[in-house]
């Protein structure tokens, strides 16, 4: 479960900024508790909905925690450095400052902070804490290739590290762009098989290609029984009644004949290719509004919206059987805005432990029988710095109301668009209305 999120000098955030899952103390907050994971004595909320114009930062932050995720679980990988891949703040002056990662988090009911501090593609800092008991504990502290453990809570560190008379160990069979964590869990430590298995349960999807996860969901739909019943009974305010899905073998390239010799040869490394490949036609079967009849017809023909919440059903299933974390870049794209409220009520009412952080548009969303103000969160882009800060509902006090949406849009929490870039466009149009 996720607690908190950070990053500084990573993409367009300059300065420290962070997210927090933390739920509300207050007690004028004191509502909606199906939004909550209650984990001892403290709660934290199931969804985050992210607000800011276009080009705030809100992909980038997406984006952040997605390269992150890949740096800790595929840093071994030797055809690709994935440290490379962090960009600093661009408009930055004076010295290169590291690019910081850090994440809090509970596995296994033990609660962790884990970080990476990255410059010029090599790691310079590398941490992770746990909770014992109250009090935080190091496990280890790296820098660059020299490391100091708990011997007593971090022992399995101990082969991977050549001690010193100063007690400042350096880490063997780690490279400089891989996270030192990352070569423990090859070994399935304790603390480090946590942290990773932590990682493994981040899935970032993007609201706008829904494609990347419609095979899944359709492989789903095939082999799992229980997760059809279950799509089935969402789908079923949509008149969908059944899903069949059938594969067929591409056998096209059979039909093409040529006597040139060199297509023919292409053809048939093409067709050794293709015999392994399958096509999937899927057929919904609709039962007509007010009727007991029936009809069945291509999925291709139904709405993008709905294409879209079928595609999805596969994600939402998994967050929700294993707990995972599930962050969507541009959640609401294709969604009327009752459909996109019904699926948040459903999260709510569905999660135990799994979350969900999406970037939306929709300042309907800004509903406070749906969401809490901890849920809502803003990316506002400096327009002098060009910077990107994110910041909760939270920070503007003594602010109660059922929707929030007629502020926000007035500007009263920034994270809107400027539209001053358009004053030569909308004068170019008047001067064409005059002539």
């Amino acid at each position: 479960m996720l607690i908190n999120f950070s990053l500084e000098n990573v993409s367009s955030f300059k300065t420290a900024q962070n997210i927090s899952m933390e739920a509300s103390t207050l007690k004028k907050d004191s509502f909606l508790d199906e939004n909550l994971i209650k984990n001892k004595d403290k709660n934290y909320v199931k969804t985050v909905l992210m607000y800011g114009a276009n080009a705030s930062g809100k992909t980038n932050f997406i984006k952040s925690i997605s390269k992150l995720k890949r740096i800790v679980l595929s840093s071994h990988d030797l055809n690709h450095n994935f440290i490379t891949d962090i960009s600093p703040f661009l408009l930055a002056t004076g010295d290169i400052q590291p690019s910081v990662f850090e994440v809090t988090f509970i596995e296994n009911e033990i609660k962790y902070r884990y970080g990476l501090a990255i410059s010029l593609g090599k790691i310079e800092e590398e941490w992770l804490y746990f909770n014992e008991n109250i009090r935080e504990t190091s496990l280890f502290y790296r820098e660059e290739q020299n490391i100091e453990f708990n011997k007593s809570s971090f022992d399995e560190a101990n082969i991977f590290v050549d001690e010193s008379s100063s007690g400042v160990g350096v880490i063997k069979r780690t490279s400089a762009h891989t996270p030192f964590i990352s070569t423990l869990a090859a070994f399935e430590s304790l603390h480090s098989t946590n942290v990773i298995n932590f990682f493994k349960k981040i899935n970032i999807l993007s609201g706008i290609e829904d494609s990347q996860f419609r095979d899944y969901t359709f492989d789903l739909i095939n082999k799992d029984s229980n997760f059809k019943k279950w799509a089935l009974g969402v789908l079923k305010d949509f008149y969908i009644e059944d899903i069949n899905i059938s594969e067929n073998q591409i056998n096209d390239l059979e039909q093409i004949k040529t006597d040139n010799d060199d297509i023919n040869n292409l053809l048939e490394s093409l067709r050794k290719v293709a015999t392994s490949a399958t096509s999937k036609t899927v057929e919904i079967i609709k039962r007509i509004p007010f009727t007991e009849d029936r009809i069945s017809f291509p999925l291709d023909l139904e709405s993008s919206g709905t294409q879209k919440i079928l595609h999805l059903l596969g994600p939402f299933y998994d967050t929700f059987k294993k707990g995972n974390i599930l962050l969507i870049d541009e959640f609401d794209s294709k969604f009327h805005t009752l459909l996109s409220k019904e699926i948040f009520k459903l999260f709510h009412k569905h999660s135990d432990t799994s979350q969900m952080i999406v970037n939306v548009q929709d300042t309907n969303l800004m509903d406070t029988s749906i969401f809490r103000r901890d849920q809502i969160w803003f990316v506002h882009k400096d327009p002098i710095v060009q910077d990107s800060q994110i910041y909760s509902l939270m920070e503007y006090k003594n602010i109660i109301k059922e929707s929030y949406s007629e502020d926000y849009l007035s500007g009263d929490f920034d994270a809107i668009p400027l539209f001053n870039s358009f004053q030569s466009v909308k004068d170019l149009m008047e001067s064409n209305d005059e002539e």
